[in-house]
């Protein structure tokens, strides 16, 4: 009746809608004090809701981005979900956890990076880390790098939306392609 790719297809997909409509409502209900119960008996339950709120928002833009991902490689005929669902399975959640660390890294002072003290700057930012999670983790490279005097060698990264890997550095490369605009490979490719 439906192949096992259909099929994991349709898993993935009710899997990142389900992240994605999820974490707005999580985040709703942390903001209208639902857990506020639950969270009573830990120290500092304000600041802890925050960080729940920025992982969420981190969770939304790393599923927005795999959602868009899906969408453009499917229509395409271009998903090879056999090798990419852990992937689409993956991101959201080290979504969520990069744009933790980036906020605590920021509100800690070893990024310089001036946003207000307010909550709303703080998940705005931690959208686009989840968003941009790809690009932040070269920046980190790049930041621990510089902070602990490593050695600089290429990593390999391969994303589903380049059929070749790129060799990344941990310094910026203007010359390198943009990861994250499968709609440039797709126009590259119709112009071939």
């Amino acid at each position: 009746m439906f192949s096992s790719e259909r099929l994991l297809k349709a898993a993935v997909l009710l899997y990142l809608l389900s992240a994605f409509i999820g974490s707005f409502l999580l985040i709703l209900l942390l903001r209208i004090g639902v857990f506020d119960y639950q969270l009573r008996g830990l120290p500092d339950i304000y600041t802890l809701k925050n960080y729940f709120c920025y992982a969420f928002s981190g969770a939304i833009g790393g599923t927005l981005y795999c959602l868009r991902l899906f969408y453009w490689h499917n229509i395409q005929g271009l998903l090879n979900i056999r090798k990419w669902w852990i992937w689409y399975g993956l991101r959201p959640i080290m979504s969520a956890g990069t744009a933790v660390m980036f906020v605590l890294l920021l509100k800690s002072g070893l990024l310089f990076l001036q946003i207000s003290d307010s909550i709303a700057p703080s998940i705005g930012l931690a959208f686009l880390v989840g968003y941009g999670f790809g690009k932040v983790m070269d920046k980190l490279d790049g930041v621990t790098e510089t902070l602990f005097n490593g050695h600089s060698t290429t990593t390999p990264v391969k994303e589903p939306c380049r059929e070749n890997p790129i060799h990344v550095s941990p310094t910026t490369n203007t010359d390198s392609p943009d990861l994250d605009q499968p709609m440039e490979q797709l126009k590259e490719k119709e112009n071939r």
